[in-house]
């Protein structure tokens, strides 16, 4: 059984980061979240999602495990920014090519995750 990571391919993750932090540039909700400069969280999100989809595991060997709530603590993120970071990925995945079936476990996944993210 493949992977996601396999149906959908490595190119398609890079470009949906890509488009994603398009969207969280603009966001006035999200955008104080990050740093000024996006290139290191945009990387880290691309290794991320490559290894949680079934790829290498750079993600863990340069970062350790991902402890996603953890890492995400020191940031106060409630219900609106959650809401935001969803909407910025929906975004994102409505412009991605691949197929509808990948999409939508991939919208799963990334549902779920943003709000295990909320601890406000």
């Amino acid at each position: 059984m493949s992977t996601l990571y396999d149906r959908i391919g490595e190119e398609s993750i890079l470009k949906l980061v890509d488009d994603f932090y398009a969207g969280v540039e603009k966001d006035e909700v999200i955008r104080k979240l990050y740093p000024e400069d996006l290139l290191q969280p945009k990387n880290r999100l691309k290794l991320f999602f490559i290894q949680a989809l079934g790829g290498r595991q750079t993600y863990t060997d340069e970062r350790g495990h991902p402890m996603l709530r953890r890492r995400h603590f020191q940031w106060k993120i409630g219900e609106k920014e959650a809401t935001h970071w969803l909407k910025n990925m929906h975004a994102a995945l409505e412009k991605a090519s691949f197929p509808e079936k990948e999409k939508e476990e991939f919208w799963s996944y990334v549902y779920k995750a943003a709000l295990h993210m909320i601890n406000q």
